[in-house]
């Protein structure tokens, strides 16, 4: 194969291109790719220094303003004297009042900032109590000496640890904090008697969303140290030692943009760190070398390197494979169109050689084959719903002949009256029987099956009847006159002329979460015994156009219904009264709404006379 393609003059013009190209591809990797990566990580970094910059800032800016934070409390004479009744008061008990004058200060200080998340108040007698906003409340804690030093008038930084260590019950408003203290003092004597110290909680949040909103990633740690490197504030969440004396102390193997390159844990990290004079901080970014990701001009510089022989070697293969890749397009296009995709159609290659004229003739075949199969469909759906019309209109005749034997039946018995609503009721009914359609809703079908209640409770004076639908079954379809046969069933063979106390039960449950509407038709006539009952349920099987015989055609005419309509699992179910006695008829069919079924039988389908 090797020889066979370097026998072809592509493959010799791709070899010497492969040589060309690999030559000065290395050399001129070799002189830029250093240049190129010393200046991807100088500007990386340059990056990173500007947000250890943001949050020095950030830091100093609010020990700064701390003296405005509690400006408030100075200057309201009441927030004032409250704060300081708090502060002289021997076990911290206040008047009501004052309390309240107390919380409102509070609670108005820390709404003043979104980050603070609390106050501490340290007397100068020992007592400490925490203001939580959440409970806008004064909590009284166990103050524990530490050995942190509190410096009278002077703004001091208190790390997350730090405050931990104030007091033995303390619970931190937030998962980690720092705190600004400042004194609390009042003048005696012209002279400035020192009460205590007020120490304001800050979430350590502010510093997440300043790293958050910088877009960079997050493999880097940033840290705030005091100048006794405990930890202000962690990226990591790691509040421990972090190393940083011992890092700033290791000799640099190299600097760039103002980070040094060192090594920990057998990793080398970029380190910089930027010291705040005048409050004592310092704000530092530890990041792993490995993790500078490479520069736009990197990557295209390796993509450049790297693609070229590529191309250079695929130029042979494609005029070799390209006839291939055409042959099996065409294959495969056959195999989609084997598992019945038929509207699948390969899209036309430009050029005119022959495989364009074997994909016009491939897309023509299967315009062919679809069209055979949907006119295939059509005529199965038309076949479907003429064999529907035809056992639905099969009921009528034979309602019509039980109801004009009614009818004849009352007149010969001298109840003219009677027969005249009879016939009433039988012209509403059959102007009903005119509509062309073949499904309706389950409260039309029901409405229906009532007033054939009413004209066959004509042969039975004593005759009654109960019709319950579920409200949520309502609106769902069912084949139009489907419980007629049942109810004409009851009367015909279950009730006798001189039965008394005659009823019918119809009922159609729909329970929420339920996937089937349950339909159950009940009568206390005659019971069927069993043998008639499996003879019933052998004639189900039967199709109900191929029978003759009267006994049975109303409810094989109702099940091979259901079946058609809904498929197999909705067939009738037989069975003997709730009591022993009567007989009754259930089926389940799917909530389906009429429309949906009507769509279902009129695709193309021809229209039959009903």
């Amino acid at each position: 194969m090797i020889r066979k393609l370097m026998q072809s003059y592509y493959a010799k013009i791709s070899l010497i291109c492969i040589c060309i190209v690999s030559i000065v591809t290395g050399m001129f990797s070799y002189l830029c790719y250093n240049l190129i990566s010393r200046q991807n990580v100088s500007e990386h970094l340059s990056d990173y220094n500007v947000l250890i910059s943001n949050q020095s800032a950030a830091l100093s800016s609010r020990i700064t303003s701390f003296s405005d934070f509690f400006y408030p409390v100075f200057n309201d004479p009441e927030a004032y004297a409250a704060l300081c009744d708090l502060y002289l008061s021997p076990n911290g008990s206040l008047p009501n009042e004052t309390m309240d004058i107390l919380l409102d200060t509070m609670n108005a200080l820390c709404a003043s900032d979104s980050y603070c998340c609390g106050v501490l108040l340290l007397t100068k007698t020992g007592r400490l109590y925490l203001y939580d906003t959440k409970y806008v409340s004064l909590i009284p804690l166990n103050f524990v000496r530490t050995t942190f030093r509190f410096t009278p008038y002077r703004v001091q930084i208190i790390t997350d640890s730090q405050i931990s260590e104030l007091s033995s019950n303390m619970e931190l408003p937030a998962s980690h904090v720092y705190g600004l203290s400042g004194t609390l003092f009042r003048y005696k004597d012209n002279l400035l008697d020192n009460l205590g110290y007020m120490i304001a909680l800050y979430s350590t949040e502010e510093f997440n969303n300043i790293l958050a909103s910088s877009g960079l990633e997050n493999s880097a740690i940033f840290t705030i140290e005091d100048d006794s490197f405990s930890v202000i504030y962690s990226s990591d969440g790691n509040y421990d030692a972090t190393g940083l004396e011992e890092l700033l102390a290791q000799p640099s193997r190299k600097t760039i943009n103002n980070a040094r390159l060192v090594s920990s844990a057998g990793e080398d990290y970029y380190i910089s760190s930027l010291y705040q004079n005048h409050y004592n901080y310092y704000t530092t970014y530890m990041l792993p070398a490995g993790n500078i990701p490479l520069s736009t001009a990197q990557r295209l510089l390796l993509l450049f390197c790297l693609l070229l022989p590529l191309l250079c070697i695929l130029l042979y293969s494609i005029v070799f494979r390209s006839s291939g890749r055409k042959v099996r397009n065409i294959l495969n296009s056959m195999e989609i169109v084997g598992r019945n995709n038929l509207s699948y159609r390969m899209a036309v290659p430009k050029g005119k050689d022959e495989f364009v004229s074997i994909t016009h003739s491939f897309n023509h075949m299967c315009d062919e084959l679809q069209k055979n199969v949907e006119n295939v469909y059509l005529f199965e759906i038309s076949q479907r719903k003429s064999e529907l019309y035809a056992m639905q209109t099969s009921i009528n005749p034979h309602f019509l002949y039980n109801a004009l034997e009614q009818i004849r039946v009352q007149i010969l018995n001298g109840e003219g009256e009677k027969a005249s609503r009879m016939l009433l009721l039988l012209s509403k009914m059959y102007r009903y029987q005119t509509r062309r359609n073949l499904f309706i809703s389950i409260a039309e079908e029901c409405a229906q099956t009532e007033n054939l209640i009413n004209l066959y409770s004509y042969r039975i004076s004593d005759c009654e009847y109960e019709i319950y639908v579920d409200n949520a079954a309502k609106r769902y379809g069912i084949p139009k006159n489907l419980l007629q046969p049942l109810i004409e069933n009851s009367f015909v063979h279950g009730f006798s002329p001189e039965q008394e106390n005659g009823m019918i039960t119809i009922t159609a449950l729909f329970p929420e979460g339920a996937e089937k509407i349950r339909f159950t038709i009940e009568d206390n006539g005659r019971s069927v015994t069993p043998p008639d009952l499996e003879l019933l349920r052998e004639k189900l099987s039967q199709p109900v156009m191929n029978r003759d015989e009267e006994n049975g055609f109303a409810l094989s005419n109702v099940n091979n219904r259901l079946k058609l309509v809904f498929g197999e699992s909705a067939c009738l179910q037989l069975s003997v009264g709730e009591n022993g006695s009567g007989f009754q008829v259930s089926f389940s069919i799917p909530p389906v709404l009429p429309d949906k079924l009507a769509a279902s039988y009129s695709r193309s389908a021809p229209e039959l006379p009903m």
